[in-house]
């Protein structure tokens, strides 16, 4: 019995090593959080993938050989792994020292693009957000109020009627913001694009240029000798046919 043990033991460590040597790892160094968010997605994309690594070492994702491509693509669209949550108290850090208004300012406003970010990537048909915001003129008129401006871009993927999104994702922005107009906010939609689950085709590379020249003067020989054995049959004397011996009379048998 345990030698059957041991047989079955070993079969399966065998065809653990097997299927590690078949992973690639695509991703390194990445928290407990990022590592779940990257695997969530990319299992939404039917592609397996698993974690490895500890909270100190940090999580390396890893994805079979036959799946890297689909597994790339996907990163990439949906540019993981994605930053930690951002909180409006990282712009004012304890300890930090004491900047101008207009730093401040501009700190905070970075920090809401980024929440709203976080936010629209919520939303189930949003693949990726970029949120910009219109940063004031800091100069000392203060008898002007600057008027706010916000973009957003969103690649989404499945089918979105524009004329609820849109508006929706205005509402959102506009109610992100103190005393922004709604006419000052666009959002520009743009389909994802498809997930490339196949290996690119590799064109064979051209012929090496000596190995061109290596066919070239074998080319170049071949058309010498043939022209060289043409040359010598050319030149060959004809057969003279005074001079050839007749050929014998065939011999009959005497009666």
């Amino acid at each position: 019995m345990s030698n059957k043990y041991f047989r079955a033991l070993a079969v399966v460590l065998f065809a653990l090593m097997l299927s590690a040597c078949n992973d690639e790892k695509l991703l390194f160094n990445l928290t407990q959080e990022q590592a779940n968010q990257v695997l969530a997605v990319l299992q939404q994309h039917n592609v397996s993938a698993s974690k490895e690594g500890t909270l100190k070492a940090g999580y390396t994702v890893a994805v079979n050989k036959s799946e890297s491509t689909a597994a790339l693509s996907i990163i990439n669209q949906y540019q993981l792994p994605w930053s930690a949550d951002v909180q409006i108290a990282q712009a004012f850090p304890e300890g930090a020292l004491v900047t101008s208004p207009n730093a401040e300012q501009a700190r905070v406003i970075s920090l809401q693009e980024q929440r709203l970010e976080q936010s629209l990537r919520m939303i189930a048909q949003v693949v990726n957000a970029r949120v910009h915001v219109s940063y004031p003129a800091f100069n000392n008129d203060s008898s002007r109020t600057p008027t706010g401006h916000v973009g957003v871009i969103i690649t989404y993927k499945g089918e979105i009627d524009d004329n609820l999104f849109i508006p929706q994702i205005k509402h959102l922005i506009k109610n992100s913001f103190y005393d922004l107009r709604y006419e000052n906010i666009s959002v520009v939609l743009f389909p994802a694009p498809m997930i490339q689950y196949v290996t690119p085709t590799k064109v064979p590379d051209a012929l090496p240029a000596i190995l061109i020249l290596i066919l070239v003067a074998l080319a170049l020989c071949g058309a010498v000798t043939s022209g060289y054995m043409l040359y010598r049959v050319s030149r060959r004397p004809p057969v003279d046919k005074e001079h050839s011996p007749e050929p014998l009379a065939p011999e009959t048998a005497e009666p």
